[in-house]
């Protein structure tokens, strides 16, 4: 059995340049990286200073497939599809406006 995963990343995926976001135990950190073979590796690596396990890592993705995809699952990071429309309802939902006020 896998243990969970300690950091969360989300990529938004771009032809030129990819924003990627890992959420952790020291809080979120923001950094972009060019959408070349050279980025695509410096990104890979980049996360794995963070959790050099790379099963301690879960990656939020657009596309299920694609060089971005295969840097991460080369290197044994787990890639989850997550559709930006149901994202967008779920926000729609769930998000800031419908959580209760705390006293």
């Amino acid at each position: 059995m896998l243990d969970e995963p300690t950091l969360f990343v989300g990529v938004d995926w771009a032809s030129t340049e990819h924003q990627v976001c890992i959420l952790g135990p020291s809080g979120p950190i923001q950094k972009s990286f060019p959408h070349d073979g050279l980025g695509l590796g410096a990104m890979v690596d980049w996360l794995l200073e963070h959790a050099p396990n790379p099963t301690d890592i879960a990656v939020a993705i657009e596309m299920p497939h694609g060089p971005v995809v295969e840097a991460l699952m080369d290197r044994g990071i787990l890639a989850f599809s997550v559709n930006p429309k149901q994202l967008d309802r779920f926000r729609d939902r769930f998000g800031e406006a419908t959580v209760p006020m705390l006293a």
